[in-house]
């Protein structure tokens, strides 16, 4: 990172992951990138996302894909001069090794992870939802963060 006095702690790009909304997945398919804005739970190594059982996404992962990922929040702080504009933000990106889960009992787990992310539980989820639905499951390698702009632990 170019700017070292913008560096997030660890443990602030924990807490942004785990009240995160909308994670970013990037992808390769077919040669080319791809981002896709997902639904995601986090447990603090691993990240689930859910979705169809086949696709895109689906194809960019099987046999264990190398990936990427990010999220942010912050805002943009207009000026009343050109080139005076500014934001406040955090972010996190990360980098992991995707694989499919195929066994009943880890995608449960992994459907479980993301509802409670959400305030939910995956308790109860019927069983022929589970089968029509894939649950990608990311190992996080590493992740780093940055902040600008925001009162630090803000």
């Amino acid at each position: 990172m170019r700017r070292e006095d913008h560096r997030m702690p660890e443990g602030e790009c924990d807490a942004l992951l785990r009240r995160a909304e909308v994670l970013r997945l990037g992808l390769i398919e077919g040669g080319e990138p791809y981002v896709v804005p997902v639904n995601f739970g986090y447990d603090g190594g691993r990240i689930y996302v859910h979705g169809p059982r086949e696709g895109r996404r689906i194809a960019a992962v099987t046999g264990g894909a190398r990936v990427c990922f990010e999220v942010d929040e912050g805002e943009i702080v207009p000026a009343d001069r050109p080139c005076g504009y500014t934001s406040r933000f955090r972010s996190v990106i990360g980098y992991g090794t995707a694989r499919l889960l195929s066994d009943d009992a880890e995608k449960r787990h992994g459907l479980d992870v993301i509802m409670r992310h959400y305030g939910g539980s995956g308790a109860g989820i019927p069983p022929e939802k589970c089968a029509i639905t894939s649950v990608l499951e990311i190992a996080v390698d590493s992740i780093d963060g940055k902040w600008h702009g925001v009162v630090r632990g803000e």
